[in-house]
């Protein structure tokens, strides 16, 4: 492998929590430039919003917290559901220079998925291709006017047969970039309709029953994104971060 690389496992926390762990790496980025890769789970119901994104009208009896990446607001079911697989990416510009000819926002969202839609086709999930999303810029029409992720599609996530299975956002820093991800499962369509209507949302396990549970889904996108980026990835201890 060209790369070196650190991977935290799996850990299940408060949404505000997460977020601060994410944002923890990427600036970590500055002094440790090294690829960096996380699994998480969140242990309630959360809606979390995009970077920018204003909602005044927020349904109540739900947590919500801020992403320090763009988009839209998604829904963040409770670990214990087993209903969705988050994760983030930080990668340094120095990395992604010398892999990519452009930094193009385009190429390096399709760089970041690659080893989702690799790992999701070897689990005989074939995404739909990039050109399937309409309108300029490679997103639905109307998407800026959406307020959920999942009710519209963009070049950033991965769809099957045009229901939304990831959605995926980023923060560039002049030293890298952070990219936040969610992979559905099987999500409860009725909590989906009801804090974030009009979502056209499919889980892994909608399409492929057989689909292995979230320790073994861990191992199996881990081993595609050894091969996509080139990174041989290790495992790291859990740091005793600030709450």
């Amino acid at each position: 492998m060209g790369s070196q690389g650190s991977w935290l496992p799996y850990r299940v926390a408060a949404g505000g929590w997460q977020m601060e762990q994410d944002f923890w790496l990427l600036q970590r980025l500055r002094q440790d430039p090294r690829p960096c890769l996380r699994f998480y789970g969140w242990d309630r119901l959360t809606l979390s919003l995009g970077r920018h994104q204003a909602w005044p009208d927020l349904p109540p009896g739900i947590p919500m917290v801020r992403r320090p990446t763009g988009g839209r607001a998604v829904l963040h079911q409770a670990a214990e559901d087993a209903a969705e697989l988050t994760y983030s990416l930080v990668l340094p510009l120095s990395y992604l220079q010398a892999r990519l000819p452009n930094l193009r926002r385009a190429q390096v969202y399709d760089f970041c998925c690659r080893f989702w839609v690799e790992g999701l086709a070897a689990l005989g999930i074939e995404v739909d291709a990039p050109a399937s999303v309409r309108g300029q810029g490679g997103q639905d029409r109307g998407y800026r006017n959406k307020i959920s992720c999942f009710a519209a599609r963009t070049r950033a996530d991965l769809s099957w047969q045009r229901k939304k299975l990831m959605g995926n956002a980023q923060l560039w820093q002049p030293w890298g970039i952070l990219q936040q991800g969610s992979l559905l499962l099987q999500p409860n369509l009725e909590l989906w309709e009801r804090y974030l209507p009009g979502s056209q949302v499919i889980g892994i396990y909608d399409i492929c029953p057989t689909a292995p549970g979230i320790p073994a889904l861990i191992e199996h996108f881990l081993q595609a994104a050894r091969e996509c980026f080139e990174v041989e990835w290790e495992e790291e201890a859990w740091l005793p971060w600030p709450d």
